[in-house]
């Protein structure tokens, strides 16, 4: 729920914040009371006992930070890595671009990086997207 400036409401419990902007927010679950954010919940992927001002809810899973990051990568549609020519030349630059790309994705360039004479960077598209996108 889309709350606007002023006091908040804990989502969890409907407690209401008394000043304003002491409630912190978790992810996908809204602004919770300070009970309710520290009580003990479990990540459903690596089944860690975290409090839940430090987990997320995603898709209806409760998750530990770690693991919302890794959930969160899987749905980018483009991930961009830089490599620098001062560290290996730009030959193996290109053929570990290539060879390296992330699992599920297709390299779609490798160009020098903005304003840069020796950085290099390979952008990366989903597969699904990049086929889709192709056919």
């Amino acid at each position: 729920m889309h709350q606007g400036k002023g006091q908040a409401k804990c989502s969890l419990c409907g407690a209401e914040e008394a000043p304003s902007g002491s409630f912190p927010m978790v992810v996908g679950v809204g602004k919770v009371c300070i009970a309710d954010g520290m009580v003990n919940v479990k990540c459903e992927a690596c089944g860690a006992g975290v409090k839940r001002v430090t987990s997320a809810r995603l898709q209806g899973r409760t998750l530990c930070l770690t693991d919302y990051m890794k959930e969160i990568e899987k749905y980018r549609r483009h991930i961009v890595q830089s490599f620098d020519e001062e560290d290996e030349p730009a030959v193996a630059i290109l053929q570990r671009a290539y060879n390296g790309a992330p699992e599920g994705y297709t390299l779609l360039a490798v160009r020098r990086g903005r304003n840069s004479t020796h950085l290099w960077e390979a952008e990366y598209e989903k597969t699904e997207v990049f086929q889709m996108r192709c056919s």
